[in-house]
């Protein structure tokens, strides 16, 4: 991020993780983006003016339906942000899908055989 003299850049940091990306920025210097955090999952960022202080999205907003903030993809400078939301699925939206894999499985090799 360009300072706010013109001139250098600012170190914005992670949510924990490895990681973050800003692809956002408004005239007070607020930047959003995406951020690893400690557990690896993408969550949506939004720094106060001038870049200073990391904060995660979804700890300020709740986001009905089980769905997470992954990515912010712009602010404008009320301080309104456009975000990606994910939804993390239930252990048993997994089992559901590998069963149905397993059916068309079993259904194919069934119409091969025959």
């Amino acid at each position: 991020m360009v300072g706010s003299n013109g001139k250098g850049l600012t170190e914005l940091g992670t949510l924990g993780g490895f990681s973050s990306f800003a692809h956002g920025i408004n005239d007070a210097g607020q930047v959003v983006g995406q951020s690893n955090t400690a557990a690896g999952a993408d969550h949506t960022f939004i720094t106060g003016p001038n870049g200073a202080g990391m904060t995660d999205l979804n700890s300020l907003v709740s986001v009905p339906g089980g769905a997470v903030l992954s990515m912010a993809t712009g602010i404008n400078n009320h301080g309104q942000v456009a975000a990606i939301s994910v939804i993390i699925p239930e252990p048993e939206t997994y089992a559901m899908l590998l069963a149905g894999l397993g059916l068309l499985g079993f259904i194919a090799r069934h119409r091969k055989s025959a």
